[in-house]
């Protein structure tokens, strides 16, 4: 079932050229310097693949040498010569693993796993700066409304003040009347001066995160309202990201222990060499070409016990991300309870403001008439209408807290980052 969740009065109308949450979302997404970052990231851990496999190819290597000798001799004989030579020497060699017992092949599912968790973390980057994007985009909307209202409420009571002031002059208003419209003229006066601060540094935020400015924001947000704690926490146990990163470490020591145990295993690699030399550049020398293929096979015998030792570091890391990961479950069952009991109460706050909106429109009404009649003083004028200022601001506030609390679920799950997938760089 399809909920349109008005975020703020229903009485406000709705700019065609309005700023929405997908559009927030978007210029974050394109502009935040933290997802430039993090994308980065995710390219350079993207090497660590390619390391890995070209660990599994030969070594080839060439050498390029120049050696002049010349020498003299002297003896009783006198003093004997040797012609001057130059001798070039060019030379290639290519070394190839045939067996290592499995470690280059471990390596690279390793990689493969660190290359899996930096894309978690980028989307995890990008979903922590979408949920704090639309909580700026709900903010500004907050305040902005807010600081409607308490205009409206300047106004009002301003108009009172003067009314007051003039009766009092006329003697038809006592000096506590005049002095009550005065303090309630003040209350005003500094609800607006918060309202208007508060509203600019929303502003300010918002486009520090979003990178746009936060004019005509969309005051609708269509939302699916069937959240179910069972299934948002199964569904939190499957695809939250820090679970998903956890599961991956404990592979990635899985791994390290395999590679461990692998490390007295015996290896074996083949060398291939020719080899060219010329030493007649000067007078008349000799050419000589040689070639070389080997095999060498090393068989690890004694290792001092390192090898012992690092297999039970590695299984106590192993047991230690194991807690770790239910350590991790068992908070994030608190986290989305106490996500879903907040989501329940502003649901049902949000349901009673308006009740309360209503109720309190009707009495400033039946107040403002009855003033007219003269059977309500200005006193009771400017309560009623301070009162409908107080009771529209908690609404604002739970319908902001109702809309967090539901995203913020939905962030837990990482459900979140599917509403803005099309925004998302590829990194493939």
């Amino acid at each position: 079932m399809r909920l349109f969740i008005l975020l703020l009065l229903l009485i406000y109308s709705k700019s065609i050229f309005a700023l929405s949450i997908d559009d927030s979302v978007k210029s974050t997404i394109a502009n935040n310097l933290k997802v430039k970052i993090a994308f980065e990231k995710l390219n350079e851990s993207k090497e660590t693949i390619e390391v890995a496999i070209g660990k599994k190819l030969p070594t080839v290597t060439g050498t390029i040498s120049g050696t002049y000798s010349n020498s003299d001799t002297t003896s009783a004989a006198g003093v004997s010569t040797t012609p001057e030579t130059f001798t070039d020497k060019y030379k290639i060699s290519i070394t190839q693993n045939l067996y290592d017992g499995g470690e280059k092949s471990l390596e690279i599912e390793r990689s493969k796993i660190i290359y899996e968790n930096a894309v978690i973390n980028f989307y995890k980057t990008v979903q922590d700066l979408s949920l704090t994007a639309v909580e700026g985009y709900l903010t500004v909307i907050n305040y902005e409304k807010s600081l409607e209202a308490s205009e409206k409420n300047f106004d009002s009571v301003s108009r009172f003040l003067e009314e007051v002031k003039l009766k009092y002059e006329l003697g038809s208003a006592t000096i506590t009347e005049l002095k009550n419209a005065e303090s309630a003229f003040s209350i005003a006066e500094t609800n607006l001066f918060s309202a208007e601060q508060n509203y600019k540094v929303s502003l300010k935020t918002f486009k520090s995160i979003v990178g746009k400015e936060a004019i005509n924001l969309e005051d609708y947000v269509n939302i699916e309202d069937d959240l179910n704690f069972d299934n948002i926490l199964s569904e939190v146990y499957k695809n939250n990201f820090n679970i998903l990163i956890a599961q991956n470490n404990i592979k990635i020591k899985e791994l390290d222990l395999s590679k461990e145990k692998g490390s007295n295993r015996p290896t074996l690699d083949i060398t291939a060499s020719t080899e060219y030399s010329d030493g007649s550049r000067i007078d008349a020398g000799s050419e000589n070409t040689n070639a070389t293929i080997g095999l060498t096979l090393t068989i690890p015998i004694f290792q001092q016990n390192i090898d012992k030792s690092d297999i039970r570091k590695i299984n106590s890391q192993i047991l230690q991300t194991e807690i770790e990961l239910e350590d991790l479950k068992e908070s994030l069952n608190i986290e989305v309870s106490n996500y879903y009991k907040n989501y329940l109460v502003s649901k049902s706050n949000l349901n009673t403001s308006l009740l309360t909106i209503e109720y309190a429109n009707t009495l400033l009404e039946s107040t403002q008439e009855e003033y007219n009649l003269g059977t309500k003083s200005i006193t009771d004028l400017i309560e009623a209408e301070t009162n409908l200022l107080n009771v529209n601001v908690e609404y604002f506030n739970a319908n902001k807290n109702y809309l967090i609390n539901y995203f913020n679920l939905l962030a837990l799950d990482g459900s979140l980052i599917k509403l803005f997938e099309e925004y998302l760089p590829s990194y493939n």
